[in-house]
């Protein structure tokens, strides 16, 4: 379980294992007895390389449910899972300027913590939606629920409330016990034995403002995220390209044949390449920048001038040009609105 896996086996950060041992303590079950049945070991570190496969997943909640002789310890589970369990991707989703904001830096950076699974988010009408998509259609229903009940958690933990969605569909089917455990963890209408996992939230309050936001601190970890991203997936050209961007902004070393050579590339294949994903190497750059310009705006020791040249812009005007673009205001008008 210790060893770094091949990306292309599913496998999630084996903290995991550490916030499943909790349940069983609390469910007054020795957890080491489990563990080795399973034949797995108990993780404390929440290093991103310590990676658990689906089949070692799956053998631990086999006989935690056996023992525990409880179909709902999934969401026991999920109650014990604190932010740095999903190491940096934890700690930046607390700091998120809003859980619309939360949402899609989950999306961005899930596969450092599980690779069993594609998340999407959306806006209909005034209605967020968060999508879980599994990859593995023998994952056990415990893990979607962990995965359910831990974005439920941290999302009430983020905004300092009892938050609830609109409704919410889930993989798995109705436990044998009833769903009544699952309307009191989520306080929503549940649809069970879906072909995924999803939230419907009202989008006024996906969109006000969190207690604990920071651009600066989200920053900061969404950097260390991208890092063991790109160890976690050499192939992830996506992470790979921003993550390049983000040293060689400040440089000008940051054009698409610089970002091309890092990658011992042709700058026309890196086009390819960025293309077969949806995306395209200027729309990274612009979103990139757009991220670390929010970021940017928060540390009233950088002047506006200074911002510009740490974004890679050669003249202040183009800057200022682009932050309208992205934010609707000039730089100083932002500045001067910000609390």
């Amino acid at each position: 379980m210790t060893e770094t896996r091949r990306v292309s086996e599913p496998t999630t950060i084996a903290a995991f294992t550490d916030a499943i041992v909790r349940a069983l303590e609390n469910a007054g079950v020795d957890p080491m007895r489990i563990l080795e049945a399973a034949q797995a070991e108990r993780v404390r570190s929440n290093d991103p390389m310590l990676r658990i496969s689906d089949p070692e997943i799956n053998a631990i909640f086999e006989r935690a449910v056996e023992v525990t002789s409880d179909p709902y310890f999934g969401l026991k589970v999920a109650q014990c899972i604190v932010p740095g369990v999903l190491h940096a991707l934890g700690y930046a989703l607390l700091a998120s300027e809003t859980l619309e904001d939360f949402c899609q830096r989950l999306v961005r950076y899930w596969s450092l913590v599980s690779t069993n699974a594609d998340c999407t988010v959306s806006v209909i009408d005034d209605e967020l939606q968060l999508t879980g998509i599994p990859l593995n259609p023998d994952l056990c229903y415990e893990s979607h629920d962990v995965w359910a009940g831990m974005i439920m958690r941290l999302m009430r933990g983020a905004c300092n409330n009892t938050l609830s969605p609109l409704r919410l569909e889930l993989v798995r089917p109705v436990p044998v016990g009833g769903e009544g455990p699952y309307l009191d963890y989520f306080g929503c209408p549940i649809v069970f034995g879906c072909d995924y996992a999803r939230f419907y939230f009202d989008l006024e309050i996906m969109r006000a403002p969190l207690p604990g936001a920071s651009r600066e601190l989200a920053q900061h970890h969404d950097q260390i995220a991208r890092g063991y991203l790109e160890k976690l997936d050499r192939d992830d050209i996506v992470n790979r390209v921003r993550t390049y961007l983000v040293k060689g902004l400040g440089t000008d070393a940051f054009s698409r044949s610089d970002i091309a050579r890092c990658l011992n590339m042709s700058a026309s294949t890196l086009q390819v390449k960025l293309a077969q994903r949806g995306t395209s190497f200027q729309k990274i750059l612009d979103d990139t920048r757009h991220e670390l310009a929010l970021g940017y705006m928060e540390q009233s020791r950088l002047s506006i001038t200074e911002i510009a040249f740490m974004l890679g812009f050669s003249d202040l005007s183009n800057f200022i040009r682009a932050f309208k673009r992205w934010t609707g205001k000039s730089p100083t008008e932002f500045k001067r609105e910000r609390p």
